[in-house]
């Protein structure tokens, strides 16, 4: 008889993976509920206990893991450090190299799984590599393009996708939801979840007031050539192409296109001058695990659910690349990641990098 293959499926409370675990029993899995007890504002357990009945329910082992602190010392305080240096963090990027496929991957293979299983909306392919005999693992979107979560795991490799399942990948969130329900599973009815889990209301900016105060100052704003044009409420409360939230004299829309942090200035700008076309991005990862020669034609995705832009990629070492799209565009922003995709495949990604607004503005006005 051919034994099992064991799975963790890492249990969040919500529907996408209370569903995962449900298809995974039904194909003859051996699986393991994992519940993530993370760091966060004013949470009361709420998500745990909805795991935990899933689990009940499937007749399935339900294990909690503590990573609180961990969460709080690599995710959270990188996204409060993030924002006071003036950048835009992702911090679902972070938590998906550190956190679910670094630490509870290793955690689920020490226990003897052989994969982890998430409700993430993407989908992986396996085939023989050409080079040899071992595998190549492609990272691919998932197909409801609505929910899509392709954007966040560009940091996996080839080693972490030979054991990791995507169950719900390959279905639509309304699917997802009927399953739920036909299923009788206890989260069948639970809301969507917050996109940074860790914030209580789900507002970000009155999360950076309560946890760095001491960089939200008010300041000035000014335009290209430095002059004067209204006021800002804190620097870290704005991201790059952002068009509300600070108070000036104009009759035309201005957007945010940088900050200047040692005046504590907010720096806007008109058409031209809020848009890029050549930015640099660090942090790269080629999810192939080989950095391509020569100029790589793709699309880039530069925010989630963003429009896939067409570009060329250029390596500039084994860490960083450089980025030049056909067109320019508003919103490249410092700290978001720029995900480079061939049709469905993620090829890899990388962390935009700061670039120098001084050479910018001069080829603007």
């Amino acid at each position: 008889m051919k034994e099992k293959k064991k799975v963790a499926i890492a249990m969040s409370g919500g529907v996408d993976s209370g569903v995962a675990a449900a298809l995974l029993v039904e194909e003859g899995y051996e699986v393991t509920g994992i519940h993530l007890r993370l760091w966060k504002e004013g949470s009361k357990g709420v998500n745990e206990e909805a795991a935990r009945k899933t689990a009940v329910k499937l007749e399935i082992p339900f294990y909690v893991k503590d990573y609180a602190e961990d969460f709080k010392k690599i995710v959270v305080d990188y996204f409060l450090a993030e924002y006071a240096a003036g950048r835009t963090p992702n911090p679902c990027v972070i938590c998906n190299q550190f956190i679910k496929f670094g630490k509870l991957l290793e955690y689920a293979r020490a226990l003897g799984c052989d994969y982890l299983a998430t409700g993430h909306y993407a989908r992986i392919s396996s085939s023989a590599a050409p080079s040899g005999p071992r595998e190549l693992h492609r990272l691919l979107k998932g197909i409801d393009e609505s929910k899509d979560q392709s954007y966040f795991l560009w940091t996996l490799t080839q080693d972490k996708l030979a054991h990791i399942l995507f169950p719900v990948g390959d279905r639509r969130k309304d699917e997802v939801k009927k399953l739920a329900r036909v299923k009788n599973l206890p989260v069948s009815e639970r809301p969507e979840s917050f996109e940074v889990c860790f914030i209580l209301d789900d507002d970000y900016r009155d999360f950076l007031k309560r946890h760095i105060p001491e960089a939200i100052k008010p300041g000035d704003v000014v335009n290209a050539n430095g002059e004067i044009i209204g006021k800002h409420f804190g620097l870290p409360l704005y991201t790059i192409g952002q068009r509300k939230g600070f108070e000036v004299r104009s009759s035309v829309p201005l957007y945010v296109v940088g900050m200047d942090g040692e005046k504590n200035r907010l720096i806007v700008g008109r058409g031209a001058e809020s848009e890029r076309q050549k930015f640099a991005v660090g942090n790269v990862n080629w999810i192939s695990g080989q950095v391509p020669e020569g100029v790589v034609e793709c699309q880039v995705r530069v925010r989630h659910q963003g429009e896939l832009l067409n570009a060329k990629v250029s390596s500039i070492s084994a860490k960083t690349a450089e980025i030049v799209l056909d067109e320019p565009t508003r919103g490249i922003t410092p700290g978001q990641s720029a995900v480079f995709y061939r049709k469905d495949e993620v090829l890899g990604g990388g962390i935009i990098e700061n670039w120098d607004l001084k050479i910018h503005l001069r080829t603007c006005v």
